[in-house]
């Protein structure tokens, strides 16, 4: 129910949140917590530490007789690049679908009212009021708007699918003007 101050709703969305879009937008989440949580970054910096240690082995043989070290050092190094790049990605929504499998109101059919200050959800068990004050964060991708840090739900998700350009625009400018320096624009 919306506040005395809210007035007529932003935006009114029907949807219901299925398991690849909660993993894709979990892992959203977390890849941009900050720079080193990006996979390219965790990456990047393996393979520079692969790199750096090639670059001294002519060092390292006129000292020592082996390259065994180094070279099980650079594998090391690349192994995590690509545990990184590849198997983590996987990992992580992986998770995030068995949390979603946990949760049987995550899948339900939901009507989520946008307000100026805060978001009515409403499924056939439940409805709640969350205001954007109890959100960290605003995070677009190109299917999705994706707030993280409500007290009810960690993750809100309004789906861009079934939306059209105004709405979406809407929505966007919404987002932008309400979490301030806490919007992300990701996936463009």
């Amino acid at each position: 129910m919306p506040t005395f101050y809210e007035g007529k709703p932003i935006e009114t969305v029907e949807q219901t949140v299925a398991a690849e879009d909660y993993a894709s937008a979990f892992y959203s989440v977390q890849s941009s917590l900050s720079l080193m949580h990006k996979r390219e970054v965790k990456a990047g910096i393996c393979v520079s530490l692969a790199i750096i240690i090639g670059s001294m082995i002519p060092l390292y043989y006129s000292r020592f007789f082996s390259l065994l070290g180094p070279i099980c050092t650079i594998i090391i190094f690349l192994a995590c690049a690509a545990n990184f790049f590849f198997v983590q990605p996987n990992t992580i929504k992986n998770w995030a679908a068995e949390l979603y499998g946990s949760n049987a109101l995550l899948a339900m059919p939901q009507k989520i009212t946008v307000y100026r200050d805060s978001v009515v959800l409403a499924n056939e068990c439940e409805t709640f009021t969350l205001y954007w004050t109890d959100f960290y964060r605003c995070i677009e991708t190109r299917d999705a708007f994706v707030m993280n840090g409500g007290r009810e739900r960690d993750l809100l998700i309004l789906k861009k699918s079934g939306l059209s350009e105004e709405q979406k625009h809407r929505l966007s400018a919404h987002f932008f003007d309400t979490f301030a320096s806490h919007y992300q624009k990701i996936g463009r």
